[in-house]
C-alpha cells in the first residue's frame, strides 16, 4: 500500500492489485470551474518500480468503463487538476450502468451541495471485492463505494458493480459501521 499525494486528491494505492484502495478529496464551490473535461487517460508514473499499474489499454474491449474515483467535474478549476483526475490510478472498472447512473447522480448531488449551498465536503471513494479481472489482471470490484461528509450528514453508499441498478443512489445507503466492516477501513466520525 502506497500513499500518493496529488495536487487535487490523495490516494492509497495497492501495488500488488494495481488499483487504488481509496481516493479522498475535498469539494467546495471553488473547485468547480469552466475547464473542459480532459478525456486524456494517462498512466500514473509516480509509483515505485515493480508496482502493478493499470494502463488505458487494459480497459479496451473489456465491457467496463474507466470509472473515476475522484471525478473530473469536481476538478474543473484548472487544466492541471482536471488532467490529474485522468491518471489511470484514479480509475476503477465500473459497469457503464453504474458509472453513468447512480454513481454519477451522487457526484452531481455533491456538486450541487458545494455550489448551490456553499457547503464544504469531504469525499472518499473506492472499490471492494473481486468479481472478475480485466485481461491485464486489473481487478473488477464487486462493489464501488463512497463516503460523503457534509456539514449535516455522513452519506455511506455501497453500489453493486452490476448492469441492473436502481437509479436513486440513496437506495444503496448503508451505515458507516457496515461500510467500515466491508472495506476494512476506519473513517472519520465527523467533518473536520
Amino acid at each position: 500500500n502506497y500513499l500518493s499525494v496529488k495536487k487535487g486528491y490523495v490516494m492509497s494505492y495497492n501495488g500488488v492489485e494495481g488499483r487504488a484502495n481509496w481516493v479522498g478529496w475535498t469539494l467546495t464551490a471553488s473547485d468547480i470551474g469552466t475547464i473542459h473535461r480532459s478525456d486524456r487517460f494517462i498512466q500514473d508514473e509516480s509509483f515505485p518500480r515493480g508496482f502493478n499499474i493499470a494502463d488505458e489499454t487494459d480497459y479496451k474491449h473489456s465491457g467496463y468503463d474507466r470509472g473515476h474515483l475522484c471525478n473530473s467535474q469536481d476538478r474543473t478549476s484548472s487544466v492541471f487538476l482536471n488532467e490529474e483526475t485522468f491518471l489511470m490510478s484514479n480509475m476503477i472498472p465500473q459497469t457503464h450502468e453504474l458509472n453513468a447512473g447512480p454513481f454519477k447522480m451522487l457526484e452531481e448531488y455533491c456538486r450541487k451541495l458545494a455550489v448551490k449551498k456553499g457547503q464544504h465536503l469531504l469525499i472518499y471513494s473506492g472499490g471492494i471485492g473481486a468479481k472478475d479481472r480485466l485481461a491485464s489482471g486489473v481487478i473488477v470490484p464487486v462493489y464501488c463505494w463512497k463516503v460523503v461528509y457534509t456539514p449535516d450528514k455522513i452519506w455511506c453508499i455501497l453500489f453493486p458493480n452490476e448492469r441492473v441498478l436502481h437509479k436513486n443512489w440513496q437506495t444503496y445507503s448503508v451505515s458507516l459501521e457496515t461500510l467500515e466492516k466491508m472495506t476494512g477501513f476506519r473513517f472519520p466520525r465527523k467533518l473536520f
